[in-house]
């Protein structure tokens, strides 16, 4: 399994990187977490004679403006697509006239929209389990089983108990990093800083964590990135700092 951080931008793309984009390849399919613009470079990356699943954190628009490029993308096998519960219509709304053209028209036939309220009865070929986290609007994180591994997804969001359980144990958190350190909040959110991410990788056990969702107005160059996460790995060693095309292998 490959984890490729495809955009690690929060808010909006600069020289540093393009906005939120994981993606997951195995033997036989592929996983996207949001679709910033970064999603683009999946084109280059992806298989899509096999299915891919896309899970999207919440609906900003840093986390799906990339859906703009979904005929460039050409997926040749249906989508599951999945947005927090309650959110199929807003994001059936994004992806049409007058906000955008019309998504349905470029999604493949048979692809499925759900929201993470449905996913037990989904039949997805991975575990997967969900928790709201802290945000000002609907936010989910992501629980992955795959291939014997356990990769967790947080963004956005601020330190929560829900963070703590999705990150237990996992090989692999992949957490949000929008506030430049001393800045957040301990608790409730909305975004995390380098320490706190560090504490939350202990207090949940991790094995690795890779920040990412640096917000492009505070962290202007990838140096400022670094150097912030540098000064924690005294709290957590395995802190890596997330840049764009990063790859993962576990």
């Amino acid at each position: 399994m490959i984890v490729t951080m495809l955009g690690t931008n929060g808010w909006f793309d600069t020289e540093t990187g393009q906005t939120m984009c994981t993606l997951i390849r195995t033997r036989d399919y592929s996983v996207i977490l949001d679709a910033g613009y970064g999603i683009r470079r999946a084109k280059q990356l992806i298989d899509f004679s096999k299915p891919t699943y896309l899970l999207l954190s919440h609906l900003h628009l840093d986390h799906t403006i990339g859906l703009h490029t979904l005929d460039y993308l050409m997926f040749e096998q249906p989508l599951t697509i999945v947005v927090p519960a309650g959110q199929q219509q807003a994001f059936r709304d994004l992806g049409k006239p007058p906000y955008s053209s019309n998504w349905e028209k470029v999604i493949p036939e048979g692809s499925r929209l759900l929201g993470t309220d449905e996913l037990d009865e989904a039949g997805l070929p991975f575990g997967i389990s969900t928790l709201p986290l802290c945000h000002p609007v609907p936010d989910h994180g992501f629980r992955l089983e795959i291939e014997g591994k356990t990769v967790t997804y947080l963004c956005d969001t601020g330190y929560c108990e829900n963070a703590v359980t999705l990150a237990s144990g996992a090989d692999l958190a992949i957490a949000e990093c929008g506030a430049l350190p001393g800045t957040a909040k301990p608790a409730g959110g909305p975004h995390m800083e380098p320490a706190i991410c560090a504490r939350l990788a202990v207090e949940a056990g991790v094995k690795q964590m890779v920040l990412t969702h640096f917000s492009a107005a505070l962290y202007t160059t990838i140096a400022a990135r670094m150097n912030a996460v540098s000064e924690v790995r005294s709290i957590f060693p395995n802190l890596i700092t997330g840049v764009d095309n990063l790859e993962i292998i576990l």
